[in-house]
């Protein structure tokens, strides 16, 4: 598999008041979680993009293997983040054929995704491959190579939407309904099914 994964994790969760990717999610936390899950399908490379949080994410998962990219930058939007990452990857690993890019907010995203979002793309020859919920194309999304300069020239907060905006017709989509269900406040995390008993 040619293909890196980027994580975003740099944000300062404001609604939720602390860091909500290292919540307590199953048997350890929402972005080591997501870490087992993504090095299940053995990308290329993983980068971790932190932020606000650096210190406690670098405390709070197991660092083995990944690039950790800090932006220090983060309160300027998602965007520089995703372009932060992007430059990392494929300044680490040259020749990479695509990246995935997931937020670290998704407590269910999950192995089959992934590897369906790899095999989808494969077939159908699309340069973008995004995860379909809520009638809505959004995260996890994969992009070919052929956009990693669009990726790194991203501005402001809206994260890659308006790449998928602009190249409707060059997307194919995985369904991933939990996809729906993200952590941006305390009432979000307590409708967790599967929080952990105290």
């Amino acid at each position: 598999m040619n293909t890196g994964v980027l994580i975003l994790a740099a944000g300062a969760a404001t609604r939720m008041g602390r860091a909500k990717m290292l919540l307590p999610f199953e048997s350890t936390n929402i972005l080591e979680h997501i870490l087992t899950e993504v090095r299940s399908i053995k990308p290329s490379c993983i980068c971790v993009v932190t932020g606000y949080y650096h210190k406690e994410i670098i405390a709070g998962i197991d660092t083995e293997g990944l690039y950790i990219a800090h932006n220090e930058n983060w309160i300027a939007g998602m965007a520089s983040s995703i372009g932060m990452g992007v430059c990392e990857l494929i300044k680490k690993r040259a020749g990479l054929s695509s990246i995935i890019i997931i937020v670290s907010d998704q407590p269910y995203l999950n192995r089959n995704v992934l590897h369906e979002m790899v095999t989808v793309q494969e077939k159908t020859k699309k340069g973008i491959i995004a995860a379909a919920y809520n009638s809505i194309k959004g995260t996890p999304v994969l992009f070919d190579q052929k956009y990693f300069n669009e990726l790194m020239l991203l501005e402001g907060d809206i994260g890659a939407k308006s790449i998928l905006q602009q190249h409707a017709a060059d997307i194919a989509t995985v369904v991933f309904s939990s996809g729906a269900i993200d952590i941006d406040t305390p009432e979000d995390y307590e409708k967790l099914s599967c929080k952990p008993k105290n």
